[in-house]
């Protein structure tokens, strides 16, 4: 009888435990579950901003795969801050894939400015043409004296690519001996142009 007793002791002592096992197993686990990561994303605006601030937002938006162009030809673009965008694929608020990839069509400020055709011997208007375009201009009509300065300090315009013309002296529009020293006064894309009513 006392056996019986101890035995029943006993049995009752193992489901207590394995009961207190299965209600501890049951308690939730304290650490919370990741959020699930969204599979679509949306496209933010980028058409006008400078690429480098362009591609900084993508970026920022979960956008790893971003390619450019040159909208006007095939120029190669080594300083982004150079260039705008000008259309983005796909557009502004579409929602793709995470990793999709964003294209974007850029071109420079100063495209499309200056004039189509010179005149030898007749300094043309060169205000607001990249350095590199309006030398080009100059050398056209025949002036091959041509010097730089920059407006904002004392760089040397290493690059002629990377600077705007915003004023040029002599004035424009007037016959010129071919011998006369052209002075081109420059920023870079992206400074202020003063009151010269350029792009940069």
């Amino acid at each position: 009888m006392r056996t019986r007793a101890v035995l029943l002791v006993l049995l009752a002592t193992l489901l207590a435990t394995a009961g207190c096992g299965l209600i501890g197993s049951a308690r939730p686990d304290p650490s919370p579950s990741p959020a699930p990561v969204p599979q679509t994303i949306v496209v933010p605006a980028v058409t006008g901003k400078r690429l480098t601030e362009a591609a900084a937002t993508l970026k920022s938006h979960g956008f790893d795969k971003v390619a450019y162009h040159d909208s006007v030809g095939d120029r190669i673009v080594l300083e982004p801050n150079n260039w705008l965008v000008t259309k983005q694929t796909p557009a502004a608020g579409a929602k793709v894939a995470r990793d999709t990839e964003v294209t974007l069509d850029v071109a420079k400020p100063t495209d499309g400015v200056g004039p189509g055709s010179v005149q030898v011997g007749v300094l043309p208007d060169v205000r607001c043409m990249e350095l590199q375009a309006a030398q080009d201009k100059l050398q056209e009509a025949g002036f091959l004296l041509l010097t730089s300065k920059d407006a904002l300090g004392d760089r040397h315009q290493v690059l002629d690519r990377d600077w705007v013309v915003i004023g040029q002296s002599p004035d424009p529009g007037r016959l010129t001996l071919p011998t006369t020293r052209v002075t081109l006064t420059v920023v870079k894309y992206g400074e202020p142009t003063g009151d010269s009513g350029c792009r940069s």
